[in-house]
Order: structure tokens, then C-alpha cells, then sequence
């Protein structure tokens, strides 16, 4: 999977970027045809702003969080990201199998 990790107005360490990377891997088991993500961290009037888009073979998720702590709104960008993704894959299931109204 292809993440692009992009920061306004402030630097994106290694370890931030080894953090998403981490994560991101984690959501791939809810969803397999992630083709790409891109991560966009900005800092305005001291509070961080995530925003996160994950690309994949049925559909675009998206996530943004707001705090004045960067891991915080990473996270949870994160578990944002992470209920669409088995909300989605809980509709494709029952559609799949019958069960869709």
C-alpha cells in the first residue's frame, strides 16, 4: 500500500510516520484492496489537524480529527477510519449473502 504523509506548518517526525505506517497496515485486515492512503497533519493556532483518505477497490474512506495533542487526533482519524471500514464490509457481507433490505 502506497501512504503519503504530508505536513503543513509542521514536520512529521520518523516516528509519527512509522506510527501511521503501523496503523494503517492494522486496517488492511478490514479491508484488502487498499491501493493507496494519504495523511495530511497540520498545526493551526497550536491545535493539530489530521486528515486521512483511504483509496480502495470499492471505495474512498475518509477521516479528519482536531486536538491540541498529534497522537490523539491520530488515533482517532484512525478509529474513525476504522468503524467505516467494518461498517462497509459488514453491508457488502449482507448484500452478499442475501441478507441486505
Amino acid at each position: 500500500m502506497d501512504i503519503k504523509i504530508t505536513g503543513k506548518h509542521v514536520e512529521v517526525s520518523s516516528e509519527i510516520k512509522s506510527f501511521i505506517e503501523k496503523e494503517f497496515s492494522k486496517l488492511e485486515k478490514f479491508e484488502k484492496n487498499i491501493m493507496n492512503s494519504k495523511v495530511i497533519v497540520s498545526l493551526n493556532d497550536k491545535r493539530y489537524h489530521v486528515e486521512m483518505v483511504i483509496s480502495a477497490k470499492r471505495h474512498t474512506f475518509t477521516s479528519s480529527d482536531e486536538s491540541f495533542e498529534l497522537m490523539t487526533s491520530l488515533d482517532n482519524a484512525f478509529n474513525k477510519l476504522k468503524k467505516q471500514l467494518i461498517k462497509f464490509e459488514k453491508k457488502i457481507h449482507e448484500h452478499n449473502t442475501g441478507k441486505f433490505q
